[in-house]
């Protein structure tokens, strides 16, 4: 309730419950209520109430943006990952500094945007683009590289269309481990590719992992990456930790 109670008049109107509750305000459990030969209800009454009604639970809010030099990426990656967060790093440099340090790596990078606009552009089917992201995450998946997820300067339309059952919506939380399973591991990974890749099993390899980058400015994400009709629409925030890289002075960045 929004008042004190010791604000709150002995005995109260219908309006003035309304007024007092406001969105919460049901109509039906104020019929049920005991009120005086004036149709009044007695402050006691609407407290003993209040008191027997669960508090909304709260909402988790999404972590504090953390921004870091490129030397500290690997330890605030680290530290995402820690608190079973996935990391989404925003690179705003020219020169895309941070697909260089991913290539250094040899991690797995993925274009998602090239996949998501081919798409957009009809150059390739929705089938086509599913395989393309579920082949790389069955490579990654089996040898434990991390997968970066590469979004650039787009949202991906994971959400709209991109995620299927070999690629859900789930390998965004917790760097993909909720999917890091041998069960997962044996609908993922294809009889084909068993054959054919040297070492493959239908095996899911602990070392395995999932990031994104973006090249939006972190102020962005709300909008373009978040909202309503975007690529991580169905992602919750708060599954993610983003981090903003701070470029060394004279890094030429993206206006």
């Amino acid at each position: 309730m929004g008042a004190s109670s010791s604000a709150l008049p002995d005995e109260l109107t219908l309006d003035q419950v309304k007024e007092l509750v406001g969105s919460q305000f049901d109509e039906a459990k104020f019929a049920e209520l005991e009120k005086n030969d004036a149709g009044l209800v007695k402050k006691e009454t609407l407290l003993a109430l209040a008191s027997t009604t669960p508090a909304p639970a709260e909402v988790p809010s999404a972590p504090a943006v953390v921004k870091c030099k490129m030397t500290e990426l690997p330890i605030k990656i680290d530290a995402a990952r820690a608190a079973n967060l996935t990391p989404l790093i925003s690179d705003r440099s020219n020169a895309h500094l941070l697909d260089t340090f991913h290539n250094y790596k040899a991690d797995l990078l993925v274009d998602c945007k090239a996949v998501s606009l081919k798409l957009a552009k009809k150059e390739t089917t929705l089938d086509e683009a599913r395989e393309a992201l579920r082949s790389k995450l069955s490579s990654a998946f089996h040898y434990g590289h991390d997968l970066v997820l590469s979004c650039q300067s787009a949202s991906p339309s994971f959400s709209q269309s991109l995620c299927h059952e070999l690629f859900p919506v789930e390998i965004f939380k917790d760097s993909g481990s909720s999917c890091r399973n041998n069960e997962f591991a044996e609908k993922l990974i294809t009889d084909e590719e068993v054959k054919n890749m040297p070492g493959m099993m239908k095996l899911a390899n602990e070392s395995f992992k999932v990031m994104v980058t973006t090249h939006f400015a972190v102020e962005d994400l709300d909008d373009f990456f978040f909202g309503e009709g975007f690529g991580f629409e169905k992602m919750p925030k708060k599954w993610f930790q983003i981090i903003s890289i701070e470029h060394e002075e004279g890094t030429e960045l993206m206006d």
